[in-house]
């Protein structure tokens, strides 16, 4: 019944989205050229927010260009508390979320200690909420496991900034608690025996895009000094940099700005270590991606969803594991098994997309400039994804619920935005606007997510289409294409792909380059799974394969294009190779109006 909605309903027959042109800033558009930057990456580069006169420094941002980690408040006071643990041997725990974000983390907390540090491991423990069970970041069946433990000292990373009651129960059970974060907060963890977040009001530090994964990283930085100070490192002791593979792993998957000089820059090196192949991880993901060489595309979505999947639909310690292995053979087979659950994960999402498009329509019908829904069968797991997706689709802010394991009377939800409506802030008004009304909530500019009773489902919905009603106009929502406007015929070759690699690291507030021409479509062939087309894209004289990823919800869908037709596509220049021949391919984003 769900298929056939589907298939009948508006969503896939919806006006095509409305292409916008990425503003241009002519001062940043010459100091490209007068740098010796090409064309078109000039005209790219004008597009884009680049921080500082330098077009070049900030391109190929190092380490030497960090900010200084001093400038975080508290994290001296942290920086000594941790030290003191390692030189007296304490049992400290590392608590992080499920995701690859605090996997991430997680990984470079245990290796820093254990692996450089020489902390005994058996003195090192780990602690990482399940998704389905615990909920997200220090709840309270978390906070249990480490108040029966013989911790004395924990450091959160990526979480804990809205987690006082918890941080409150430890400290009085004797266990100090060190805080590392980047979300946004209403009230600091006072409990917190120190708080380090960008955010805080009173912290000098200026890059408040950094991730959290990092925040954790410039702590080590801080503590290594400390130990060093106190000669308790040696001049053999491992330099943290061999670390940023993870904390780049982290970077791209929290979805932090990548026109961040500090975020470039560790992401940067940390592809570096990874194309080094020095671990048994990066070896498996190579494989089984099927590339040479990892960018920050490889991660978003390859690596990112595959540890993603195992910890949002089961022990998140298997993907940790896989970081960590040490052993060909161990990391081959947990690899293989994150691929699999990833398989799993994908029918899952195909399934709750199919039970909330239909309902996501009616809502477009209605003229809602939200989508608040609350599936019955949903799977929180794939919440996330979901909403990016309806996202995408629909141009309109969307938060999915579904309920809470093991709480008959909660519904859990995650929220993905646009660039034009704050979720973070929005579910802060609500909680000012009706106290109580949400359990737990916490998250960023574009994603967040909330608890809330089953019963005040429908309020919570009210108010956050409320929010989006006075936030965004009628022509601020439905989908919408970005594009650095079209490239010329002779542009269409290899050669601009291969000078456009000089903006890697691409991602989230430095997008890739996306181009918008018009084309004639012939050849139209599905391929893969069948909602992925194949075609043949004429401009003048010039005739390239297009591919166009997810051109259609499934086989059974009509196709959104036919031969002969002309459209306008935004897409990018991709360089194919097949049986050793190199050939330039358009990779498809999406159709808009002519």
């Amino acid at each position: 019944m769900v298929a056939s909605l589907i298939e009948s309903s508006s969503l896939f027959q919806q006006d095509l989205p409305r292409l916008e042109r990425r503003p241009w800033v002519e001062v940043t558009y010459q100091n490209a050229l007068r740098e010796g930057i090409a064309e078109p990456v000039a005209r790219v580069i004008a597009r884009r927010n680049v921080a500082g006169s330098s077009v070049h420094s900030f391109l190929n941002a190092t380490l030497q260009q960090l900010t200084p980690e001093s400038m975080l408040a508290d994290i001296d006071i942290a920086a000594q508390r941790l030290a003191t643990a390692i030189i007296t041997q304490e049992c400290i725990g590392i608590e992080t979320d499920y995701d690859m974000d605090g996997i991430g983390a997680h990984a470079t907390f245990v290796r820093a200690l254990v692996d450089f540090w020489r902390h005994p491991k058996d003195r090192v423990l780990s602690f990482i909420g399940h998704r389905l069970i615990d909920g997200y970041g220090l709840s309270d069946a978390v906070a249990d496991r480490i108040a029966a433990s013989p911790a004395t000292l924990v450091v959160t990373a990526d979480n804990g900034s809205s987690d006082e009651p918890r941080i409150a129960r430890l400290k009085a059970a004797g266990i100090d608690v060190i805080v590392t974060d980047h979300h946004h907060f209403n009230a600091a963890p006072d409990s917190a025996y120190a708080f380090i977040n960008p955010q805080r009001p009173d912290c000098t530090y200026p890059d408040k895009a950094v991730a959290g994964g990092m925040v954790l990283w410039l702590l080590l930085r801080a503590t290594e000094r400390v130990l060093k100070d106190a000669g308790h490192l040696s001049r053999e002791t491992p330099s943290l940099e061999l670390l940023l593979d993870y904390v780049a792993c982290s970077t791209v998957a929290d979805c932090v700005s990548l026109a961040s000089i500090n975020n470039r820059a560790v992401v940067r090196a940390g592809l570096d270590a990874m194309n080094r192949m020095t671990r048994h991880c990066w070896e498996q993901f190579s494989r089984l991606l099927r590339c040479d060489e990892f960018s920050a595309d490889s991660i978003a979505y390859g690596i990112a969803p595959r540890i993603n999947a195992r910890t949002r639909l089961s022990d998140p310690f298997a993907a940790l594991h896989l970081l960590m292995a040490n052993e060909h053979r161990r990391a081959r087979d947990v690899a293989e098994l994150l691929h699999a659950e990833n398989e799993a994960r994908k029918v899952i999402e195909s399934q709750m997309i199919a039970e909330a498009v239909s309902e996501a329509a009616h809502l477009v019908q209605l003229g809602r400039r939200s989508i608040c829904l609350l599936l019955p069968d949903g799977h929180s797991g794939v919440q996330g994804i979901c909403s990016s997706r309806l996202v995408e689709r629909f141009g309109r802010p969307t938060f999915l619920f579904s309920p809470s394991i093991g709480a008959a009377d909660l519904v859990t939800g995650s929220a993905r935005s646009g660039d034009r409506f704050h979720v973070q802030q929005a579910l802060t008004e609500i909680h000012a606007r009706a106290p109580g009304l949400i359990v737990k909530f916490g998250g960023h500019k574009a994603a967040a997510g909330a608890t809330v009773r089953r019963e005040d489902f429908e309020r919570f919905a009210r108010l956050f289409e409320d929010l989006a009603c006075k936030q965004l106009t009628e022509e601020q929502v439905g989908p919408v294409v970005h594009s650095d406007g079209e490239l010329a015929e002779e542009e269409l070759t290899l050669d601009s792909v291969h000078a456009l690699r000089v903006l890697e690291p691409t991602g989230r507030g430095f997008e890739p380059a996306r181009f918008d021409g018009e084309f004639k479509v012939s050849n139209i062939r599905a391929i893969g799974d069948e909602t992925h087309l194949s075609m043949d894209l004429t401009r003048g004289r010039v005739m390239l394969r297009g591919v166009w990823f997810r051109a259609r919800q499934s086989p059974r869908a009509a196709m959104p294009i036919t031969n002969g037709e002309t459209a306008r596509f935004v897409y990018s220049l991709v360089e194919n190779e097949y049986r050793r021949r190199r050939s330039l391919e358009l990779r498809v984003e999406a159709r808009c109006a002519l």
